[in-house]
């Protein structure tokens, strides 16, 4: 297993991965370009999959959504990637920002990175948005919180996609609002108490092991004897032996094989 697959191919294919259009690489030689590379240069792995494969589609963007925040912010592993699933394009990237605003979480820097990059035609990004939001997927390597899921459902994304669960990052060490995304889904509603239909679909679990084990490694100094005790007294002491068994640490940031 390895989380950073193709970070060394980006890293040095481009200089920052902040947006989709920052991504370029240049070939003067290759008669037979790779369908990862754009008319324009632009360079995306995922392109090569057939749209017809969902869960390798998924699969193949978490990737991209980690190695992101990996090179970005590894102590703080939440990254998003926003895609567009009908032209397999990507839109835009994000990674948790927390030392320049704590609000910055993955899922809002990739929604605010998208506006600047898509702003809208008429200047009214409520009733005119530069991005069909229904035609774009979410990736984040960790299950929305309850803002960013609120987000998720006010900026109108067709799909998210998510790697670790809520409990699963709470059991790595880390602070968490024990809400999944499903109850916020569940609890939006149009006016006069109508069930709101414009929610995304939601997969969550998507390279689990891998997100899972970016959020072990770099939430081990949250755990410290007060974690302890409150693991064992809810029978979870067998979690912590698993994850220390599957889930070996060095110092972050950190490839895993």
């Amino acid at each position: 297993m390895r989380i950073l697959t193709s970070l060394g191919v980006i890293a040095a294919a481009v200089t920052t991965l902040s947006s989709a259009s920052s991504i370029t690489i240049t070939t003067t030689t290759a008669k037979s370009p790779s369908p990862a590379f754009g008319a324009d240069g632009s360079f995306n792995p995922c392109r090569a999959i057939s749209m017809d494969d969902q869960v390798a589609l998924d699969e193949c963007y978490m990737q991209l959504a980690l190695d992101h925040v990996m090179i970005h912010n590894p102590s703080f592993p939440f990254g998003a990637l926003i895609v567009d699933h009908t032209t397999n394009e990507i839109s835009c990237y994000g990674a948790n920002s927390n030392r320049k605003n704590k609000l910055l979480h993955g899922e809002t820097t990739a929604f605010w990175n998208c506006t600047e990059l898509y702003p809208s035609p008429t200047h009214d990004d409520l009733n005119d948005p530069g991005l069909n939001w229904s035609h774009q997927t979410l990736y984040t390597t960790g299950e929305p919180c309850p803002a960013c899921a609120s987000q998720s459902i006010y900026r109108g994304v067709g799909r998210v996609v998510w790697g670790s669960s809520i409990p699963d990052i709470n059991r790595s060490g880390r602070q968490q609002l024990m809400i999944d995304m499903d109850d916020v889904i569940i609890s939006a509603h149009m006016g006069g108490y109508q069930i709101d239909h414009r929610v995304p679909d939601v997969v969550g679990g998507v390279l689990q092991d891998k997100c899972d084990h970016a959020f072990w490694c770099a939430f081990s100094i949250y755990r410290d004897d007060a974690y302890y005790q409150s693991m064992l007294a809810r029978d979870l002491g067998d979690y912590i032996e698993d994850h220390k068994r599957r889930f070996p640490c060095v110092t972050v940031p950190f490839v895993i094989h």
